[in-house]
């Protein structure tokens, strides 16, 4: 059996250690002692935060790249999985591949396709090859970006799915560059040990991980058309709010529990007017309910992680009352703190 606990465990402590590096809590030598232990279990984690000889990319001012897929998907395969690193924020750029974001823990900020979207944990994104995207995430997320090569939908999907299981015109050669899809997989737990196990298989040396990677994601596309739906759309032109949102998200990720309307209108240096029209622009939503929604994503990591009573974890977020956490977390979740809590232990067998 495929440790996937193990691997969360491990992709959780990697974003805790990224954070201690970013502040200069822990050195580059203690950092790389860490990863150095892991390589006694088989797990090469220098294949994600190695030295690199030639960056596969030159970031430019206002320039957009477009990333190979010769230079970026290392494995030998068709699939190559990666860690966004949680301190990291991807300028615009664009590739001759498909990408699929999958946010595990916290939350990510993905301009995509000329739009803003606020990923929470359960969301895959896929690009397709084209489409010019950035992403930042906050300071607890753990996402996944998957590299997947062209040849691998023309091949291996069409061959399972048939024409009629998939989006029209979305995976052949000739599709308009610049569409996406969409997935809320929620807590599907069947997809999230999937996405575990892709990022286990792209650290071992097994023989044969290729294969188990290919079948992996193979079944997790099942699951996602079968379960989660698809919203695919096609690019739109860039909005002007989109460098706005992502500093805006930056400052909410960076300081939920004390963030508040004037403080970000401060922070941006906008009317607090302006920045709840960015806000509306970017994700759709005002900002006290961006806010809510980033403060009970934090909720949620320390609901799984502490066993801080309930009114104690709404502090730390940054709800001043108990009561009112609870009917938040209730509104967005569709559970209370607590059944959230209980459900997640009964899952994990914790």
């Amino acid at each position: 059996m495929i440790d996937t606990k193990g691997t969360e465990r491990l992709l959780c402590r990697l974003t805790q250690l990224e954070q201690a590096l970013f502040r200069g809590e822990v050195s580059q030598r203690e950092f790389a002692r860490f990863l150095a232990g892991r390589q006694e279990e088989g797990l090469c984690l220098h294949r994600w935060y190695g030295p690199q000889e030639e960056e596969p990319v030159r970031w430019l001012p206002g320039a957009t790249p477009e990333l190979d897929e010769k230079n970026v998907i290392l494995s030998g395969g068709d699939v190559w999985v990666t860690k966004h690193k949680s301190y990291d924020s991807t300028p615009p750029h664009t590739h001759n591949f498909y990408e699929l974001v999958a946010v595990l823990q916290g939350v990510a900020a993905n301009q995509a396709a000329g739009r803003e979207f606020l990923l929470r944990r359960g969301h895959v994104f896929l690009l397709r090859p084209g489409a010019a995207h950035s992403i930042s995430c906050s300071s607890d997320g753990v996402v996944l970006n998957i590299l997947i090569r062209p040849a691998f939908f023309q091949t291996s999907l069409p061959a399972l799915f048939g024409p009629a299981g998939l989006p029209a015109g979305f995976f052949s050669p000739q599709g308009p560059s610049g569409r996406y899809c969409l997935f809320d997989a929620g807590e599907e737990e069947e997809i999230r040990q999937l996405l575990l196990l892709l990022a286990r298989e792209a650290l071992t040396d097994r023989p044969n991980r290729r294969a188990a990677m290919n079948g992996a994601l193979i079944f997790l596309f099942s699951l996602l058309f079968d379960r989660c739906g698809a919203a695919v759309e096609q690019e739109k032109p860039p909005s002007r709010y989109q460098a706005a949102f992502q500093r805006l998200f930056a400052y909410l990720a960076g300081n939920y529990q004390e963030a508040s309307l004037q403080g970000a209108a401060d922070h941006l240096h906008f009317s607090t007017r302006h920045v709840d029209r960015i806000c509306q622009e970017g994700s759709g939503r005002g900002f006290t309910r961006l806010l809510q929604e980033v403060r009970v994503e934090a909720a949620k990591r320390l609901l799984e992680e502490t066993g801080l009573p309930v009114e104690e974890v709404g502090r730390a977020v940054g709800f001043s009352e108990g009561g009112y956490f609870i009917r938040i977390f209730r509104r967005l979740q569709g559970v209370t703190p607590s059944a959230y809590r209980r459900r997640y232990r009964e899952d994990h067998n914790i």
